[in-house]
């Protein structure tokens, strides 16, 4: 196969030093790394291409956590699932360890679903395809629910963070009917608030100003630096504690593949649901909490990433917006995506396969070592110094997603809200998790509104629709007895 050939090898690497540092710059997503490759695949044979993008996409999805670890500035709203825990054992247990966590989560996470892929890529997709407007929308529903018992603070507060960022979900044209809402006469708000401007704006500004507001002493890195300490705390311990929690890391890559599936899911909604599960499933009190919570979300990471895959190349339907322009890869190259594809090039997907195995078993743990070296050695530079970096990297990451001066606006703007709300105890990270499935919340309800001409009762006659319904209400009915039994415990 020609990803065994030095041009793929190659391409298999560059890919993954690409990713690794679009990844860990705020604003420089997994996304707009891809979408920056693509004049470049243009040229490239698809089996080398391809395999470059997987390359990209994986280790990207990691590196999102480096700005977690170092300066509390997720690099990917999957990576703002798991924030405050991440950022927490980087202070107290060293980035090295952290970032260890985090990729050794992600590699196992990966492999799990890229068996998934190989072996049930068919079958899965089979039953992604019975999912219409109502499953998506009580999807939708299902992680919002979670995500209210996940903060692990009073849940009127995250309920409330939760509306607010659905609130800034509605700015701009209405999906569906077309109408502006929100724009305040502003051209530039009709195309809506960019969710990862605003992910920039409340933890990355907002820690700035926080730090300005309410100096802090410099910490400095605790992980000792040394070539063996550092080597035994980014792998030994963290793969350790991943058999340990075995089952944790098997559950969450499960559920992040059965959510990953779904077109227009992806490893965002993936991290957020299982992490919004750990945390809702064990005690305050429990001194590894932090460290499974970061475990369930990064092994929930990569699995979604790998079967984000199973519906582009079954049914040609993007699983994620990585996939999304890979399936115009496909177009350029004359390829169709579906059934018949496994059959006219099975040499094709064999090359995904085994990119995907590379990708989490060789190229995650090398990149990811070297990042977590390279947030180490920054986490000793005195903090009045990193704080200006983090202001200007605010700010750059924020003009890079549209090249717009007024998303530097609207970053500013959110990290002064932000501040405001974090003087009232109320969790940031709902508030991003209202603006990513608040779309697809208000989307699929109007889509189905629409079709079962308003009948309230459609949205419970599908058999997938009502389990998942009765999913919602048991993860409502448990949240609420375990936020009783924490304050009772407080």
């Amino acid at each position: 196969m020609e990803i065994f050939s030095w041009e793929g090898l190659v391409a298999l690497l560059l890919g993954g030093l690409y990713g690794c540092i679009f990844g860990a710059i705020p604003g420089l997503t997994a996304t707009l790394a891809v979408a920056l490759f693509i004049p470049i695949a243009f040229f490239l044979d698809p089996i080398i291409a391809l395999p470059a993008i997987i390359a990209i996409s994986s280790v990207a999805i990691y590196a999102g956590d480096v700005g977690s670890s170092i300066a509390r500035i997720p690099g990917t709203p999957a990576s703002a699932a798991y924030l405050e825990e991440l950022f927490s054992i980087s202070r107290t247990k060293g980035s090295i360890y952290s970032l260890g966590l985090s990729a050794m989560g992600s590699t196992i996470g990966g492999i799990i679903g890229t068996i998934l892929l190989i072996f049930g890529a068919g079958a899965i997709a089979s039953f992604a395809k019975q999912f219409s407007s109502f499953e998506y929308f009580w999807v939708a529903v299902l992680g919002l629910s979670a995500g209210i018992f996940a903060s692990g603070g009073p849940p009127r507060k995250a309920l409330a963070s939760l509306l607010i960022g659905i609130l800034f979900s509605t700015v701009g044209i209405d999906p569906t009917l077309g109408y502006p809402r929100f724009d305040f006469g502003n051209p530039n708000l009709l195309g809506g608030l960019n969710y990862i401007v605003a992910m920039i704006g409340l933890f990355g500004f907002s820690e700035v100003l926080e730090h300005l507001y309410h100096p802090q002493p410099n910490t400095k890195e605790t992980t000792l630096l040394s070539s063996d300490g550092s080597v035994q705390q980014f792998y030994r311990l963290p793969l350790l504690f991943i058999l340990k929690q075995k089952w944790i890391v098997i559950r969450s890559a499960v559920l992040g593949v059965i959510v990953g599936l779904l077109p227009g899911a992806g490893a965002d909604i993936g991290s957020w649901v299982s992490g919004s599960l750990q945390k809702m499933n064990q005690k305050n009190t429990d001194p590894e909490s932090m460290d499974k919570v970061v475990l369930a979300g990064t092994s929930s990471n990569n699995a979604a990433v790998a079967s984000a895959w199973i519906p582009a190349l079954s049914l040609g339907l993007p699983g994620d917006t990585v996939t999304a322009i890979v399936l115009g890869v496909f177009m350029m190259k004359g390829i169709t995506p579906g059934p018949l594809l496994f059959e006219q090039q099975p040499e094709l997907i064999w090359s995904l396969y085994i990119t995907f195995i590379l990708a989490n078993i060789v190229l995650l743990p090398v990149f990811g070592y070297l990042t977590a070296r390279i947030a180490a050695t920054l986490m000793s530079v005195p903090f009045s110094i990193l704080l200006t970096v983090i202001a200007a990297i605010c700010v750059v990451g924020a003009y890079a997603i549209n090249n717009s001066l007024f998303d530097i606006w609207i970053m500013v703007a959110m990290g002064v809200i932000a501040f405001i709300m974090r003087r009232g105890g109320f969790p940031l990270a709902q508030v991003v998790l209202g603006m990513v499935l608040g779309p697809i919340l208000e989307q699929n309800f109007m889509v189905s509104a629409i079709k079962s001409n308003w009948d309230p009762m459609s949205f419970f006659q599908r058999p997938i629709a009502f389990v998942l319904m009765i999913l919602t209400i048991v993860v409502i009915l448990l949240g609420i007895r375990i936020s009783k039994n924490k304050m009772w415990q407080q």
